[in-house]
């Protein structure tokens, strides 16, 4: 077997579980709460907690303006981020409150007993060889040169 038959079972399994995932724990958020605005909490607390602006988002998860814009305005509605309006909808910034934090801890909490049942057949092992082996797809793919 070569990269050519690997690579499309690879990416067919990491779509499933996506959508198997995002399906599953979309159902048991707080209601009015998506799991794209969720990943944008996550963002915030995870990997970049100064503020940054609707365009730097959209970047970051390789979505529209518009996109990030319309969860960011729904965040923003539930007390979870704080809009500074900018020169160009784009260039608005947004923050994380204390809500959203709070809300992001809670969600991760409802997780932990959804995640456990899930893996608990796989060795950890294996676990943490999955995780770094998809951590350097995410980095070769975020540093993709038409990005």
């Amino acid at each position: 077997m070569d990269i050519r038959d690997i690579l499309p079972g690879l990416f067919t399994e990491i779509a499933i579980l996506e959508h198997l995932t995002r399906t599953r724990f979309e159902s048991r958020f707080s209601e009015g709460l998506t799991v794209r605005q969720f990943g944008i909490l996550n963002y915030f607390v995870r990997t970049h907690p100064a503020p940054d602006s609707v365009a730097g988002i959209a970047w970051s998860f390789q979505i529209s303006d518009e996109e990030v814009a319309e969860e960011v305005k729904a965040l923003a509605a539930q007390g979870f981020v704080e809009v500074t309006i900018g020169i160009e909808p784009r260039l608005s910034t947004v923050v994380i409150t204390e809500a959203g934090k709070s809300e992001r801890a809670l969600q991760l909490s409802k997780m932990g007993p959804e995640i456990g049942p899930m893996v608990s057949e796989i060795p950890v092992a294996d676990l943490q060889t999955a995780y770094r082996v998809l951590h350097e797809i995410r980095l070769v793919m975020d540093n993709l040169p038409d990005r």
